[in-house]
């Protein structure tokens, strides 16, 4: 089903391109024909012309991310049509999420997370902290003084978070078995890949956390911290992802106890 869906999609847009298109075979002219054929696409994307059509005859063909990001470039598929190009053929898009902080929807988002009344912080696909606000910057300022912020690095990495986090062993656990579900979507993703490598290298305890193999879902966790001012915080988590890039987490945690709701002013 899946294959037979993205060999629709690439029809209907190779097909379908109106606008002008630069054409070896045309010297220096600009083809304005409507529709490009198969072989002009293949030769366009540098990959093979018979592996292009059986691509579009909804074959078990296996496209790389980078022959995806150059059949998306000769299609000219707008920024949704080519995320959902990659959602199809099941790989991660090379150009996405290098600079959503920066961009118009990253920016939107910090300013919501600022306005959020609860702790609130939201992640990228490598669980590095983009933005937080500052009802989080107060409950934990040593973990966001650390220059790369990564959620993994600070849970296996900082002295701190063995005294800060309760519980810490099965907290690590669960993190981990988080992080998997997030790990198997970007499984082709060299950034990723080197995150873990290089994590197995610098922590035995998260190499052997995760020889485990745990998957487990990020909602509804109470999470428990003792803060050297407050004492016992209790948390639960909620976790929302943008509409615009699903690789990007919204994480709010709900104060539980007395202690949480007290020091929050809430």
């Amino acid at each position: 089903m899946r294959q037979q869906a993205l060999a629709d999609f690439l029809r209907k847009h190779r097909e379908s391109i109106s606008k002008p298109v630069d054409d070896k075979h045309a010297g220096e002219r600009r083809r304005r024909t409507v529709g490009l054929r198969r072989e002009e696409v293949a030769e366009m994307a540098a990959i093979s012309s018979t592996w292009y059509t059986r691509l579009e005859q909804g074959k078990e063909v296996a496209p790389s991310s980078a022959a995806l990001g150059r059949i998306a470039d000769v299609l000219q598929l707008a920024p949704a049509e080519r995320a959902y190009l990659f959602e199809l053929g099941r790989r991660v898009d090379p150009n996405d999420a290098s600079n959503f902080a920066d961009d118009l929807v990253g920016k939107t988002i910090e300013s919501c997370v600022r306005s959020i009344a609860y702790p609130a912080f939201v992640l990228d696909r490598y669980w590095t902290m983009l933005f937080w606000n500052d009802e989080l910057a107060e409950l934990f300022p040593p973990w966001l003084n650390d220059p790369e912020r990564n959620l993994l690095r600070l849970m296996f990495l900082n002295l701190n978070a063995r005294t800060l986090v309760v519980d810490w062993e099965p907290r690590a656990r669960s993190l981990l078995a988080q992080f998997r579900v997030d790990f198997g979507k970007y499984i082709d993703d060299q950034k990723m890949l080197d995150l873990v490598s290089k994590l197995s290298e610098e922590s035995d305890h998260f190499r052997k956390l995760w020889q485990e193999q745990r998957v487990l879902s990020s909602d509804g966790i109470e999470k428990s911290y003792n803060h050297p001012q407050w004492g016992l915080l209790k948390f639960r988590q909620t976790t929302f992802l943008a509409a615009s890039d699903s690789s990007i987490k919204l994480v709010i945690l709900k104060p539980c106890n007395e202690a949480a709701i007290t020091c929050l002013g809430r």
